[in-house]
């Protein structure tokens, strides 16, 4: 009896010295909600730490997560993965009243939760937290102000680039003396090109998947002298004669045979990725994971290039959008939490250049002419991006932009509809939008 009295109480005091040697900050650590998309990774990057051994957005954005975590005491982020675009899951907490403290969110959707007064206004609190929004992009920058506040930070600045099968363009005798992809330049060359690639491989000349329309037309409209998608009374402006002639074009190249069009995106993608057409419009965020696809021996990708959106009509333009970190905490916040939670922007605002190697553009300007980024795959490629850049309306309608458009569009790239009709139901489904909001 005395044995089992002693053995107890020998494990009563092993417990009470395992808590006080304990660290205090581990047990009152400030817990942050970090709620994502990107992708689940875990099992490849739940440990790393290492950022240099990160790749991919899924694996960057869990590294920079695990690498903050393994710097702090007084702070834990526990990250919450959700499918994107991640709206459903946003909505769904703010309802129930448990937002996360912060979100990755793209930023055209910033105005349809700042106006309801539901994000954390920035702009007096970033300084202190020691975030120079001075630095940031004027195009970045523009995704996270509403009515002159800020009420986020942007990530990255991202849009549609088109990637290039070099080998087949060599194939098609469209390369220059260096062995780089001859571009085209306006609607003659265009369609000469592609053109000559077809009869040279029998492939299509470019791929695109459906629910892309919308912003392949956009980057379409906004390169005619004068095209919009915004009238300037900031209603939506879709059934113009701009917007017409790029779906048109859109239409004349299903025709001719010289796209891959009515495909989702992983069937695209995989389409561009096994060599089946000479080029394809993705975003900048595949430059990264393309790139590491040409280094795997048994790949049909040899000779990847990369360049701005095609320009066919007067101007460069590219559809634009962008990822932004936002708080949700509302107009009163716990001082506590956000404090927690701008410590933890303050560092991923510091290694911004990390995230950029995605192939996404950077938001700070110290960032974007540094020679390190500078330097990374395919960048000095595709530079032109950045000022070709038109941002999605800065209005509450902008948030149905993409889905209407992208019904409306494939229905006149079917045949269901006239490209006049698609353009008028487009116009006045996002005006009643428009409206009732």
């Amino acid at each position: 009896m005395y044995r089992m009295k002693a053995m107890k109480a020998l494990l009563v005091v092993t417990m009470l010295l395992v808590l006080v040697a304990a660290p205090a900050a581990a047990q009152d650590a400030v817990e942050v909600t970090f709620m994502r998309f990107f992708g689940e990774c875990a099992d490849e990057f739940g440990e790393t730490t290492d950022l240099s051994e990160a790749y991919g957005e899924c694996g960057i954005i869990q590294t920079l997560a695990n690498s903050f975590n393994a710097t702090q005491d007084e702070i834990h982020v526990n990250t919450v993965v959700v499918d994107w675009p991640g709206v459903t899951e946003l909505n769904a907490n703010l309802a129930a009243g448990t937002p996360p403290d912060i979100m990755v969110l793209h930023g055209r959707r910033i105005p349809n939760y700042a106006s309801r007064g539901l994000l954390t206004p920035l702009g007096d609190v970033l300084a202190g937290a020691g975030i120079d929004a001075s630095d940031l992009t004027d195009s970045a920058r523009g995704f996270v102000e509403y009515n002159g506040e800020l009420y986020g930070i942007p990530l990255d600045l991202h849009g549609h680039l088109w990637h290039i099968n070099v080998g087949l363009w060599e194939q098609a005798g469209l390369t220059n003396d260096d062995g780089s992809p001859d571009i085209p330049y306006g609607m003659d060359e265009f369609m000469s090109h592609a053109e000559t690639f077809k009869e040279a491989t029998g492939l299509p000349f470019l791929g695109m998947w459906t629910n892309g329309l919308s912003r392949n037309w956009m980057a379409l409209v906004y390169q005619q002298e004068g095209g919009t998608v915004e009238a300037e009374d900031g209603m939506p402006d879709i059934n113009t004669e701009a917007g017409l002639n790029a779906l048109n074009f859109l239409i004349m190249l299903r025709d001719e045979g010289h796209i891959t069009d009515n495909v989702d995106y992983p069937s695209s993608e995989e389409i561009f990725l096994n060599g089946e057409n000479g080029g394809h419009i993705n975003g900048t965020w595949v430059v990264n994971f393309y790139d590491n696809q040409v280094a795997d021996p048994e790949g049909a990708l040899k000779n990847y290039y990369v360049h701005n959106f095609p320009t066919v009509y007067d101007q460069p333009a590219a559809w634009a959008g962008s990822h932004a970190w936002i708080i949700p905490q509302g107009d009163d916040p716990d001082p506590a939490k956000l404090e927690a939670t701008l410590t933890f922007l303050n560092y991923l605002n510091d290694n911004n250049i990390e995230w950029a190697r995605t192939g996404h553009s950077a938001v700070n300007t110290s960032v974007v002419n540094s020679d390190v980024y500078n330097e990374y795959p395919h960048r000095q490629e595709y530079a032109e991006f950045v000022p070709s850049a038109v941002i999605p309306p800065r209005e509450n309608w902008s948030t149905a932009f993409e889905s209407v458009m992208d019904e409306e569009l494939s229905a006149a790239m079917i045949g269901e509809k006239s490209p006049e009709q698609a353009l008028a139901d487009a116009q006045t489904r996002l005006e009643d939008f428009a409206l009732f909001e």
